[in-house]
């Protein structure tokens, strides 16, 4: 039996990240990117949050591929993560994509990957996937054309876009477009990360200018900190040096990779007779010197920071030096940022932010203007606004009512709401899934429940402190090796209190030759014998007990 279109997504509604879109006919399941959403709370033991994989990995023998609009790590971050459960997916990316999305991979049997092209076609049994260029702020940026075919119907995904006529990269397909809308575009799913925005998203020649500007007057050095992704500015950075006769150091560990990304992909021949080696810096004057590093959102481990904490090897901010933060802040990061202009303001150098008033970034997404031009261009039927908080994606969607789009074939939906399609009339479904946050930390997932216990054993341990008992001992032979050996932290000081934490060992010594005999949960014993007996006369907070077994 023939069963409707299904669309919609695990992540990118509602929030600004964690992008992951599906499309489902039948037996084909095709995903559209996979991103991750970055926490930038101190207080969270988590990196990030990517989208639920419940649903695929209760359909996964139905997935055909997963297809990469992009670069960014809010469209790729999370696939290693989904690789990891379920391998073998076919990833289909631009070059420079694919390159980005192997650095993350731990695992590189697990994947299989394949570079598209613009002339590029993919078919499953139920859908036909073409692509086609946009321009945006990283290199390898396209949009999805899917054909269903067995309806007829036709969709528009654009991922992440902008439209700027003097781009130095990649300019959007128009031509492509505008032959899809001819034949005719029943859904679009379009970025609405910039929807409230008025006007057309400023060139990127405009920052460029500004940008030669502050480094032609700048007297003492001039550090610049930009997205590692965005290598188009780098690019005209290289090419301003090379213009004002000035020299670039590369600060950061993921620049030095985007390097390597740019050579591999061969988007363009680097010169590097103007970056300095390390021996040469010191002999090179100040005022001909540009350090291009990390941190452009106050991230903690990132160089910037490092440097307005006096804490980067080899480098020191001083009185002169000119700073230029050629990004805008994303969403929470502000506070963060501005800590560190404050240290580095203080350390005596200039600082230059972008505003209105001063461009030194143009976004990579579309606002207003060229939102409303590319619903003219495609001219759907049906409307789907995605990649943005609640109002973005409400305030696209009023945009595109003012352009003649029905109310009801406009979907604001959120993440695990289900817009199905048969016989070319698309609807909101009644069905909704539900949608758990998956956390990961250092590379690993964690489950809602493993976040919240660590959080509380975190939580116990800040409240009371910690009390670390190691016992020594040999399970076969039922005997224990050694007195215990008991270690704090936060909880009591073991210099001032030795007469106390020797009664301790001796009285866990005696519990433990017991304990030794039995074939109990050591582990529980000692902490309720801790707890009940030790302890039981304990007036504040109590530790958080963890006793260690190790076995001689």
């Amino acid at each position: 039996m023939d069963s409707n279109l299904k669309i919609f997504a695990l992540g990118g509604l509602h929030e600004v990240g964690k992008n992951c879109y599906i499309l489902e006919k039948n037996e084909d399941i095709i995903i559209v990117d996979c991103g991750i959403k970055f926490l930038n709370n101190s207080n969270s033991l988590a990196d990030g949050v990517i989208p639920d994989f419940s649903y695929l990995l209760e359909n996964k023998k139905k997935i055909k591929g997963l297809f990469i609009t992009h670069g960014h790590e809010d469209h790729i971050g999370g696939i290693p993560y989904l690789l990891q459960l379920i391998p073998n997916i076919p990833v289909y990316g631009s070059e420079f994509s694919i390159l980005r999305l192997e650095q993350n991979l731990r695992d590189k049997k697990t994947r299989k990957t394949i570079i598209f092209r613009d002339h590029t076609i993919v078919n499953t049994k139920e859908f036909q996937i073409g692509f086609f260029r946009v321009t945006h702020s990283i290199p390898g940026s396209f949009g999805l054309i899917i054909e269903v075919i067995s309806d007829n119907i036709r969709i528009i995904i654009t991922g992440d876009f902008k439209f700027d006529w003097t781009e130095i990269g990649e300019k959007t397909d128009l031509i492509k477009l505008a032959k899809a809308s001819e034949k005719g575009v029943d859904l679009l799913l379009s970025d609405s990360t910039n929807a409230e925005i008025e006007g057309n998203t400023p060139s990127e020649k405009k920052v460029i200018r500004r940008l030669e500007s502050i480094i032609n007057e700048a007297t003492g050095r001039v550090i610049i900190t930009s997205f590692a992704s965005n290598v188009y500015r780098l690019k005209e950075v290289i090419e301003i040096a090379k213009r004002t006769q000035k020299n670039i150091v590369l600060l950061g560990s993921t620049l030095l990779k985007m390097i390597k990304i740019i050579q591999k992909a061969s988007l363009w021949k680097i010169d590097s007779s103007v970056f300095l080696k390390a021996e040469k810096i010191s002999k090179v004057p100040n005022d001909k010197l540009i350090i291009f590093c990390t941190g452009s959102q106050g991230e903690e481990k990132a160089v910037l920071s490092k440097l307005a904490h006096r804490i980067y090897p080899g480098w020191k901010v001083a009185k002169g030096d000119s700073i230029i933060l050629t990004s805008s802040p994303i969403m929470d990061n502000k506070s963060q940022i501005e800590a560190i202009n404050d240290k580095l303001f203080a350390l005596g150098a200039k600082i230059y932010e972008n505003s209105k008033e001063d461009l030194l970034h143009s976004s990579g997404h579309a606002c207003q203007e060229d939102l409303k031009l590319m619903l003219k261009l495609v001219n759907p039927t049906y409307f789907m606004p995605v990649h943005g908080d609640f109002r973005m994606i409400k305030k696209h969607g009023y945009l595109a009512q003012e352009l003649g789009i029905l109310k009801e074939n406009i979907f604001v939906c959120q993440n695990g709401e289900m817009v199905e399609a048969r016989d070319k009339k698309f609807f909101l479904s009644r069905i909704k899934m539900p949608i758990q946050s998956n956390y990961v930390s250092n590379g690993n997932l964690l489950s809602k429940e493993e976040l919240k216990s660590s959080l509380e054993l975190r939580n116990k341990v800040l409240e009371g402190g910690l009390f670390l008992i190691v016992i020594f001992c040999n399970k076969e032979k039922k005997i224990l090796n050694k007195i215990p050996h008991i270690f704090t932290y936060g909880f009591i000081n073991i210099k001032k209190n030795e007469y106390l934490i020797n009664e301790w060992k001796k009285k866990i010594n005696e519990f433990m030759i017991v304990c030794i005999q039995k074939k109990n949960d050591w582990k529980r014993e000692i902490k309720d014998y801790v707890d009940k007996e030790l302890l039981k006369n304990w007036t504040r907070e109590k530790p958080y007990i963890c006793p260690l077994i190790e076995e001689i």
